[in-house]
């Protein structure tokens, strides 16, 4: 649990601090008050199966922590990088891919951390 004032979580999920305040208020995210009376927000919580449907019908482009998982032909055209880029960048913890049924690899480009 990690327990942070509506602007603080704002800052970390990259949202308005208003959004936070709304998602309290409709129970999508745990709060708090501590001694002082001061609100404070459960980012966990957000992951819960409660929510997970909420957040599945959240437009893509709204949500930059649903993992966006394509393909590699999808993945190298839209990062214009090589195969061996992506399986370096695989290896080395810069996205996140995981295996189809098929055992096919697909990464998720949301994922990407090329700042290391």
């Amino acid at each position: 649990m990690r327990f942070l004032t509506a602007r603080k979580a704002a800052k970390e999920l990259n949202i308005p601090e208003s959004t936070i305040k709304h998602w309290g208020e409709e129970g999508m995210i745990q709060t708090i008050s501590d001694r002082n009376n001061t609100k404070r927000y459960d980012l966990d919580s957000l992951a819960s199966k409660k929510n997970q449907e909420r957040l599945a019908r959240m437009p893509t482009g709204l949500d930059p922590y649903r993992p966006l998982w394509v393909f590699p032909k999808e993945a190298r055209k839209a990062l214009g990088v090589a195969q061996s880029t992506l399986i370096d960048w695989d290896k080395a913890g810069k996205i996140k891919t995981r295996r189809t049924k098929g055992n096919y690899r697909q990464y998720d480009l949301n994922s990407i951390k090329l700042s290391d």
